[in-house]
């Protein structure tokens, strides 16, 4: 059983535009999937179909085995957790306290409860020393954190975030990055959609090529040094595979997606002139 199952699925917006096309896609348990594409390629449509704010007009989508429907979305909502964009469409409480306790209290967990999981997500997320401000005195970065914490508070076995490192300083990609590793490591399915084929090169395990609310590709990460299909997703090489490309002494069959990967061939380079 995969994580997710989305079999031909279809949305249109009352305009009579459709949104994704005939989509089918199966993430499996533990993947750590960038979701990629041009503005309109149909990312955060497809993202809101998988806890439920969007219902298919036609096709499916099943989440741990449980088929996604208007009468099931609220119960499939305790198993995935979904970041907007914007996290002023997502902090709206008093204090950052209360705003991250909304999410477990709809889940009916007991005070206590409420306490352990809302002090170890905001720990997570280095927000704790900051549970008493209002979310309106925060930095965008920190109201992003502030969101994210209210997500892992509920415990969710699939985390999903919407341009997660939009209109971050580096460092603050960087801790993102880091939680997002982190997360993984505790064997939670994580779905991101972004711009940025750098960073999905270096993180992700399974990547999706949207355009135009239909699927070009999905598979493995590899797929970031297939020119064919970056064009037509209107999307670039990795910087890095971009240096290798240009440099007639680095060129060679496979281009490297990520730093790690060029590290390694040009340590094999350099020995095979010794």
């Amino acid at each position: 059983m995969n994580a997710i199952e989305i079999k031909n699925v279809t949305y249109r917006y009352q305009n009579n535009m459709d949104a994704l096309k005939d989509l089918t896609l199966r993430i499996p348990h533990g993947a750590k999937v960038a979701i990629l594409g041009p503005n309109g390629a149909g990312k955060s449509t497809l993202l809101h179909h998988l806890n439920g704010l969007k219902i298919p007009n036609e096709g499916s989508v099943s989440i741990m085995g449980n088929p996604l429907t208007k009468k099931t979305a609220l119960s499939i909502r305790k198993h995935v957790g979904l970041v907007f964009q914007d996290p002023d469409d997502q902090v709206f409480s008093e204090t950052v306290w209360e705003d991250v306790a909304f999410g477990p209290r709809n889940l009916a967990m007991t005070e206590e409860e409420i306490e352990e999981v809302c002090g170890a997500a905001l720990g997570n997320v280095g927000m704790l020393e900051h549970k008493d401000r209002a979310p309106y005195h925060l930095s965008y970065g920190q109201k992003k954190r502030v969101a994210i914490a209210g997500i892992l508070a509920m415990g969710p076995e699939i985390v999903i975030l919407d341009e997660p490192m939009g209109f971050l300083d580096p460092a603050g990609q960087d801790d993102i990055a880091g939680l997002l590793q982190g997360w993984n490591y505790m064997g939670k399915t994580i779905l991101l959609s972004t711009h940025d084929v750098n960073f999905a090169a270096s993180w992700a395990d399974m990547v999706v090529l949207l355009k135009n609310g239909e699927l070009l590709v999905a598979g493995n990460v590899d797929l970031l040094v297939e020119e064919k299909w970056l064009r037509k997703a209107d999307l670039h090489l990795p910087i890095i595979a971009r240096l290798f490309k240009l440099i007639p002494e680095l060129a060679t069959d496979t281009l490297p997606k990520n730093e790690f990967e060029a590290s390694r061939m040009l340590f094999k380079l350099l020995n095979d002139q010794d």
